[in-house]
């Protein structure tokens, strides 16, 4: 009875960590806020290089980002945010995007506004990560004084081919699924035999 009460235990506690850390919303960008007491003494534009490649986040445990493991779930492009300043820290460099060439499928947003990176990266929420991409951004590079880069264009392609997503790995259990059901099966087979309890 201990030991089946142990189970429950742990798989509530499992099921809530999933639970928690794959809760399916959009992560909300932070809109760049300029400090204008800053406006007064720089006037430096911030250097934006030529972009990489973006970086498509598969929402599995392949990523920080999204929902539970679904070929039909969200995902998000990852814009590499590579500007530097000579007063503002990388990640308080906001980015402007907005459509240069080609056509949004449905479900894909560009933030308004300008954005703060999320770690290494502006993020742009897709819809269904089984979406066909083909378009190209302006992406312009804002520091906390509101100086602007020139701007880059990074293209954004993606056509993807059942449940995959840029390379990423397919969905799978994270650990503390596998190891619950190997609990839970060495505790059933414990059960079955004569003279357990």
């Amino acid at each position: 009875m201990n030991r089946l009460l142990s189970l429950v235990v742990i798989a509530t506690v499992v099921t809530a960590l999933r639970a928690d850390a794959r809760a399916c919303s959009p992560i909300d960008p932070s809109k760049h806020v300029v400090d204008t007491s800053m406006q007064a003494t720089d006037h430096t534009p911030p250097t934006l290089p030529a972009i990489p490649p973006p970086e498509f986040h598969y929402v599995d445990d392949s990523s920080d980002i999204g929902c539970a493991p679904s070929c039909s779930s969200s995902s998000f492009v990852g814009i590499p945010a590579v500007a530097t300043d000579d007063t503002t820290a990388p990640g308080a460099i906001g980015y402007r995007l907005t459509l240069d060439s080609g056509t949004l499928p449905p479900g894909v947003v560009l933030p308004i506004t300008a954005t703060d990176p999320h770690g290494d990266a502006v993020l742009v929420f897709i819809g269904n990560e089984a979406t066909s991409l083909d378009f190209t951004l302006q992406v312009v590079a804002i520091d906390l004084a509101g100086n602007e880069s020139a701007p880059q264009t990074v293209r954004v392609e993606h056509h993807p081919d059942s449940c995959s997503i840029a390379g990423a790995r397919p969905s799978r259990p994270g650990l503390g699924w596998i190891a619950l059901v190997a609990l839970i099966v060495t505790a059933y087979r414990r059960r079955s035999r004569p003279g357990t309890c």
